[in-house]
């Protein structure tokens, strides 16, 4: 585990954004989960899985805010781990713009600053990579 002192100030920032896209992730899957939002008003076949799909996305959440910790304490795998989920993550917020929705922008942002920040030499150096 490596130390507050060690810690560039540029993994603060990625294990922070970690931290609110997992926290967006857990209202959007709490909203989903508990029907806040009357999917069925909208998609009547689809009502049926918001429960399932809610849980789902708050299950992404959770995985974003283990990850934000890892970062945070320098553990080696959370760097693979966060290469991988933000890579998947970027390439559905392309595909969703893709299919006309722009609700993916803000997190497809935030997951290309953090692959940027993740491969540079500093950031690599502190996970041991």
């Amino acid at each position: 585990m490596s130390s507050d002192k060690n810690r560039p100030v540029v993994i603060s920032i990625v294990a922070i954004l970690n931290f609110l896209i997992g926290l967006f992730f857990l209202a959007g899957g709490i909203v989903m989960a508990l029907g806040i939002i009357d999917i069925s008003a909208h998609v009547p076949e689809m009502a049926e899985y918001a429960a399932l799909g809610g849980g789902i996305v708050i299950l992404i959440g959770i995985i974003y805010l283990v990850i934000a910790g890892g970062m945070w304490n320098g553990w080696k795998i959370m760097w693979y781990i966060g290469v991988i989920v933000n890579g998947l993550s970027l390439i559905m917020g392309i595909a969703t713009i893709f299919v006309g929705s722009f609700v993916g922008i803000i997190p497809l942002v935030i997951d290309a600053i953090i692959l940027y920040y993740l491969f540079r030499p500093g950031v690599k150096e502190f996970f041991g990579i």
